[in-house]
């Protein structure tokens, strides 16, 4: 049961969150934003959701103790999608940190102590070249008490990391608090994700396992470029790149 009530007691946004559908179970929060006609900053919310998408075709696990939401976007040209993808990124480590301190992987899975609680995805439908719609969706373990035995090494929840009380509520709120700002603030120039990366980045000056081109490859996380692109150093070479969204997935080298 989610508590609209206790929601809108919490939200401070101007227009993120202000129409809230909430539904018991969906194939896919994003699907029902991008095929439906809802304003500006509309959210859908569910606990189950039977045909989730994450990053790379990969498939969200969804027991039903999970908050899955997606927020509906307008307004974002090409070139602000990877930036806003941080930005998401960051919003989504703030609502959890309310319970428990949680980092981001890039470019925006978040963490806790080095295990996955929370996946994100970006989707667009186009006219021509320009974006008509644009949805973030996210899914946040929050009550799972245990995962499957080939997820249980890389995978946690709000609830294994909390004595607090949880209100799934509260963590929704914050996020789209905390976006909205953010977004605004990127918006007029006066928030620069790339200096907000130490703070928030689970490995920051930290040897990675990076994967190109089904290539394995080691490498120290120097930060982001303001356009939100990966920094990164050859442990070998020392030689410094740079990675775009898309191109890599990279994991934690054990």
């Amino acid at each position: 049961m989610f508590d609209k009530s206790f929601f809108y007691n919490s939200l401070n946004t101007l227009s993120f969150g202000k129409n809230i559908y909430i539904y018991k179970e969906v194939t896919s929060t994003n699907d029902i934003l991008l095929n439906g006609d809802f304003p500006y900053g509309s959210v859908v919310v569910t606990s189950l959701q039977t045909k989730g998408r994450g990053r790379s075709g990969r498939v969200w696990i969804d027991t039903g103790s999970s908050l899955i939401f997606s927020i509906l976007l307008t307004g974002l040209t090409p070139d602000m999608l990877m930036p806003f993808n941080i930005i998401a990124g960051y919003s989504v480590c703030n609502g959890i940190s309310l319970y428990s301190e949680t980092k981001l992987k890039w470019p925006n899975d978040c963490v806790i102590n080095h295990k996955k609680v929370s996946g994100m995805l970006l989707e667009a439908s186009f006219t021509g070249n320009n974006a008509a719609k644009i949805v973030f969706g996210a899914g946040i373990n929050i009550f799972n008490k245990e995962f499957p035995e080939d997820i249980a090494h890389r995978a946690t929840s709000v609830y294994l990391n909390t004595d607090k009380e949880i209100k799934k509520e509260l963590i929704l709120a914050e996020i789209l608090n905390s976006m909205e700002q953010m977004l605004n603030q990127f918006k007029e120039g006066s928030l620069k994700i790339d200096e907000l990366w130490s703070k928030y980045s689970a490995n920051y000056n930290q040897k990675i396992s990076v994967h190109i081109n089904g290539e394995k490859k080691e490498m120290i996380e120097k930060g982001i470029l303001p356009t939100g692109e990966l920094i990164v150093q050859d442990i070998y070479t020392n030689q410094i790149s740079n990675i775009n969204i898309g191109e890599i997935g990279y994991d934690f080298n054990s």
